[in-house]
């Protein structure tokens, strides 16, 4: 798994998502990806596996319950834990949702 399919996955289910941000946004809803750094499994002094953390920005226009759970059984179904956070954006006037995860490997 890697980011990219993260995007094709949110894509898949309706949710237009791009890496770091939009030129111009779409219509509510839509998702952000972003790689925050690593935590690498490491020994012997050589990075063994990758391990990437990695948040996935959720934008609505309205608390929308029925999109959060879109994304989360997607992330389920491709096996990915996430931890949720949830804020409401005043400057924006949207709410925001952040699922961060690891993807290994990718």
């Amino acid at each position: 798994m890697t980011y990219l399919d993260v995007i094709a996955g949110m894509n898949s289910i309706g949710i237009p998502c791009v890496y770091h941000q939009w030129k111009e946004p779409p219509p509510l809803p839509y998702a952000v990806i972003v790689h925050d750094d690593n935590e690498d499994f490491v020994a012997d002094n050589h990075n063994y596996q990758d391990v990437g953390n990695y948040r996935l920005e959720l934008y609505t226009a309205i608390k929308h319950p029925a999109t959060e759970k879109k994304v989360e059984q997607w992330l389920k179904d491709h096996r990915m834990p996430y931890d949720k956070m949830e804020a409401f954006l005043d400057s924006e006037d949207m709410f925001q949702v952040v699922y961060e995860f690891q993807i290994i490997g990718g």
